[in-house]
C-alpha cells in the first residue's frame, strides 16, 4: 500500500525511540530559549553542556549552534570490536560496548553528514560502514545459531536489540520445529 512503511513495527519503534533518545551537546554559540508545543530548550551559554533529543540535536548542529559532547565510537574501538567479532568462534557472542547500536548509529550518521563532498572522508566512511556490516552480519549469524538451539541459551552478551531478535527467532523456530515433529502446539 502506498505510503505504508516497510519496516516491522518493532524496528520502527526502536528507530522512533532512538531518534528521541537524549544526547549530550555542547553549545558552540549562545542558544536562545526555544519553546514549542512539547519542546523546551532553555537558554544555554556557549561552552555549556545540555541534553536534547537526537532529532533536535541534529537541527542544532546543522544550524551551527552546538556539537555532540559524545564522540560515538572511535576508530580504535571499531577496530577492537571488528576484530573480536571476526575471530570469535561462531557459537559464541562476545560482549559489545554498552549501547553499541545507538552509538554506532550516531557515529555513522555523524560521519555521513561530515563526509558530504569530501573524498577522503567518503572513503573513511565506506571502510567504517564495511566494518559495521561485518560486525552486524557476524552477530546475526550467531544469534540465529543460538535461537535455533533447543536448549535456552541465556547470554549476557546480547544487546537489547539483539535480545528482541533472539526472542522472536527462537519463538518462530520452536513453533516450526513443533509443527514439523507433529507435536502438540
Amino acid at each position: 500500500m502506498p505510503g505504508e512503511s516497510i519496516l516491522p513495527s518493532s524496528v520502527e519503534d526502536a528507530y522512533f525511540e532512538f531518534e528521541n533518545t537524549p544526547v549530550r551537546l555542547v553549545a558552540v554559540r549562545k542558544i536562545p530559549r526555544v519553546e514549542t508545543p512539547g519542546l523546551l530548550i532553555k537558554e544555554t551559554e556557549a561552552g555549556r553542556e545540555f541534553t536534547v533529543g537526537l532529532w533536535v540535536a541534529w537541527e542544532l548542529i546543522e544550524a551551527g549552534l552546538a556539537r555532540l559532547a559524545d564522540d560515538g565510537i572511535g576508530g580504535e574501538e571499531w577496530t577492537q570490536i571488528h576484530y573480536r567479532e571476526r575471530f570469535q568462534p561462531s557459537n559464541k557472542l562476545s560482549p559489545l560496548p554498552e549501547r553499541f547500536y545507538p552509538r554506532a548509529y550516531l557515529t555513522l550518521t555523524r560521519s555521513t553528514r561530515e563526509a558530504s563532498g569530501d573524498l577522503n572522508r567518503m572513503e573513511s566512511l565506506s571502510r567504517l560502514r564495511g566494518r559495521y556490516r561485518d560486525i552486524l552480519e557476524s552477530r546475526i549469524a550467531k544469534i540465529v545459531r543460538l535461537a535455533s538451539l533447543e536448549a535456552i541459551a541465556q547470554s549476557r552478551a546480547l544487546q537489547p536489540e539483539e535480545a528482541e531478535l533472539y526472542n522472536e527467532l527462537r519463538s518462530a523456530i520452536s513453533g516450526w520445529r513443533r509443527e514439523m515433529r507433529m507435536e502438540e502446539v
